[in-house]
């Protein structure tokens, strides 16, 4: 009986233990839901008004800025201190300030405070107007004033480049006052010149004004920055019992003013919604659980969202309102995430064709105002997820597709929208655009790999014209690749001495003797073997490159060719070399330090450069010629060949195209072409020399032509040195000997 009774007491004891174990968790699970709940609305609270406080911290930024955009302005300064043109002030200062920022009163008076213009709400005025609101604003024009004479009265400063900055900036500030009961933000700056430092002489600057009262639309457009539905205006010592507000900063003297609002209270919502859950805790404490997390989860996104719209901010362009580059990945990698079967992402980047002729010769401003109405002409793109400004004159723009859209017919859409005149600053000004496509997933699926696909396609279209659209290609991009690729190992070889030059040699008419060789760069890569010159001397010419390469070229070959007395160096040198004033110092040295006749040298160019040489590159090609080198012109036919030039130019010698050689006997244009030439030639009292001379027929028609001077595989094919020494010892065993050694 004792045993029954010790194990029922036992169970009792086990049943008050669990009781007291689900009291106590019920207790500390309702004392963490008061105390998260609670915590919750604190932090919510919190960040409300840290988003509050930068949102009227941007509010007053963003007025003073639409302000100062207006007061450095050469134009201004006429109208305001030499003209008095109170219709382009009203035009171009009133009338702006209300349209784009909704200023309520604009005011522009002298140095001496005397009022020159006044408006209400974009509708001029009677100057004595200003007298209403004088009391409150004289303080802060006195502020603008002392800070310009502060700031005039400091020694010029210098900038990056050195050159000492004559022009002062505006002098602004903006404060908030009391006017006829109503709260508002008042912002001066003195208008000075942006370029004509002269313009003011000795006037002192002008002050602009602008007020703005936190009502109507302003209050509305910030409650609606903020997402605070309920923003109101209240004046007194502290926010009425229930909600919470920031203080609008006013002058210690007059009554406080605050914004307010009914603070959301998520966690008390959380803990409302939680209540009958914790009723049935007892029995289903894991569910509790569940709902718990659930619930916390919620409020934490509240949170995040609430975190999301303080950093929204970062990511906007400031000039034209679009998202910036941080907003595109971000936008970006969520659409790429959310694409279904069947839906294509296309991801534009623009550019403004000329953009930057346009800032230099029209200035900044204007260019701005370009940036801000394409901007807004880009924002409507048909299904646009995204469009954003990526920096300087490119954007981008994000589209979604379904499979019934063309993307070919919305950038054209885009094109045609760019291509509108569009009013900026007292011009009215018509661009094009240049657009580059990469679509998802076809060409990638990863945000990294579709920019940059993109940026390629953009690249390729400015390369190939204004007004040009392209779509990602994987060959274009491969051959951007191989192009680098080969630039990077090109420089590599220049820089260890891994090229080597061959020679092949120039034969007289009769073929039996050789009276100079033409030098030819190759490369043997180590692992790619034997690159084509067609590959690496276009990538030389495009990355730079070939102006190092032709001159290791010279040298080599000067070195080489100084032990073949008699014997004519001709060098190709690329129309690059000619952009270098000191092209020609740098040839004279390298003959110079090698021993190298100049007399012996010849200059290898081609027509198309020829044809358009400027002044100057004239210039070098006749100092050449005076001290003795010989100009080619090279490829003779494929270019603008004509009789005029080869009077006017510099040219002592043309080398006929191997492409007429090779059809002759093929083609009867040829045969008239080669005739044609070498009779041209002769008559000029010209070397002609015929390339590309392969058979023995070939040989007896342009000897017969005419020409000087054969050059080709009958002869020789390109060879090292140690052949052309061979050569120069033997020439006197003729032509025969040398064909039969070198086929």
């Amino acid at each position: 009986m004792k045993e029954l009774l010790e194990r029922h007491r036992l169970g009792d004891r086990w049943i008050a233990a669990a009781g007291l174990v689900v009291a106590s968790a019920i207790a500390a699970l309702l004392g963490i839901a008061f105390l998260v709940a609670h915590n919750v609305d604190e932090d919510s609270a919190r960040r409300d008004i840290a988003l509050a406080k930068n949102g009227l911290d941007s509010l007053v930024t963003r007025m003073r800025h639409d302000l100062v955009s207006l007061t450095q302005w050469d134009e201004a300064v006429k109208r305001v201190v030499l003209k008095n043109d109170t219709a382009w002030v009203h035009r171009y200062f009133g009338q702006r300030l209300r349209e784009t920022s909704g200023h309520d009163l604009s005011f522009i008076l002298y140095a001496s405070g005397a009022p020159v213009y006044a408006s209400i709400e974009g509708v001029s005025v009677y100057n004595d107007l200003y007298n209403w609101v004088r009391p409150q604003v004289d303080p802060i024009v006195a502020e603008v004033n002392n800070a310009y004479a502060k700031r005039t009265a400091l020694p010029p400063r210098s900038n990056q480049n050195g050159d000492v900055e004559s022009l002062p900036e505006p002098a602004s500030r903006a404060a908030f006052r009391h006017i006829d009961h109503k709260s508002a933000l008042v912002v001066a700056a003195t208008i000075v010149p942006n370029h004509d430092a002269t313009l003011l002489g000795d006037h002192s600057p002008p002050v602009a004004v602008s007020v703005s009262f936190l009502e109507g639309d302003l209050l509305r457009g910030l409650a609606k920055d903020l997402s605070i539905d309920d923003l109101v205006l209240e004046e007194g010592a502290e926010p009425a019992k229930g909600k919470v507000g920031i203080e609008v900063p006013m002058p210690n003297e007059g009554p406080r003013s605050w914004l307010v609002w009914k603070p959301r209270r998520p966690g008390t919502e959380m803990l409302n919604r939680l209540t009958p859950a914790l009723a049935g805790i007892a029995a289903f404490i894991g569910l509790v659980g569940f709902f718990v997390l659930r619930h916390v989860r919620r409020s934490n996104r509240q949170l995040a969202e609430s975190e999301r719209r303080a950093t929204e901010l970062a990511f906007r362009d400031a000039l034209t309102g679009l998202g910036n580059r941080a907003q595109l990945i971000e936008t970006l990698g969520q659409s790429l995430s959310d694409l279904r079967a069947g839906e294509n992402l296309a991801l534009l980047f623009i550019d403004i064709d000329g953009f930057k002729d346009i800032n230099d010769t029209l200035g900044h401003h204007v260019g701005d105002e370009l940036l801000t109405v394409a901007a807004w002409r880009l924002a409507p793109t048909k299904n646009c997820t995204a469009a954003v400004r990526l920096g300087g004159d490119e954007f981008a723009v994000l589209i979604k597709l379904k499979e019934d859209d063309e993307i070919v017919g919305i950038c054209r859409h885009v094109l045609d929208a760019l291509r509108h005149p569009t009013p900026a600053g007292d011009h009215v000004l018509t661009v094009s655009a240049s657009i580059g496509v990469a679509v998802a997933p076809e060409h990638a699926s990863d945000p990294e790999t579709l920019l940059r696909r993109a940026d390629i396609a953009l690249y390729r279209a400015r390369t190939e014209g204004r007004g040009s659209l392209r779509m990602f290609d994987h060959g274009y991009e491969e051959a951007l690749h191989k192009r680098g690729r080969t630039e990077r190992e090109l420089a590599q070889a220049l820089a260890r001495d891994e090229l080597r030059v061959l020679y092949q040699p120039l034969w007289s008419a009769d073929g039996e003797r050789m009276v100079g060789v033409e030098a030819l760069v190759r490369w043997e890569h180590p692992e790619r073997g034997t690159v084509a010159p067609m590959e690496f001397i276009p990538t030389a010419e495009h990355s730079g490159l070939i102006v190092r390469l032709d001159e290791w070229v010279l040298r080599r070959a000067c070195e080489r060719a100084a032990s073949w007395p008699g014997l004519a160096l001709a060098v190709n040198l690329s129309p690059s070399n000619f952009h270098h004033s000191d092209m020609v110092d740098r040839v004279t040295r390298i003959l110079n330090e090698t021993g190298f006749d100049p007399c012996r040298l010849e200059i290898e160019i081609t027509e198309n450069m020829l044809l358009h040489a400027t002044s100057e590159v004239l210039g070098q090609l006749a100092e050449m010629r005076r001290i003795g080198i010989r100009i080619v012109l090279d490829d003779f036919g494929t270019g603008y060949s004509s009789l005029g030039y080869l009077r006017r130019f510099p040219v002592d010698k043309i080398k006929i195209d191997q492409s007429f050689v090779r059809n002759l006997g093929v083609t009867e244009e040829a045969a008239a072409i080669v005739e044609c030439v070498a009779r041209l030639g002769r008559a000029l009292g010209l070397t002609v020399t015929a390339e590309g001379v392969e058979t023995a027929e070939q040989h007896r028609f342009v000897r017969a032509a005419g020409c000087h001077q054969l050059q080709g595989f009958l002869f020789s094919p390109p060879v090292a040195s140690e052949r052309i020494s061979e050569f120069a010892r033997s020439s006197d065993a003729g032509r025969p000997q040398a064909a039969v050694s070198h086929g």
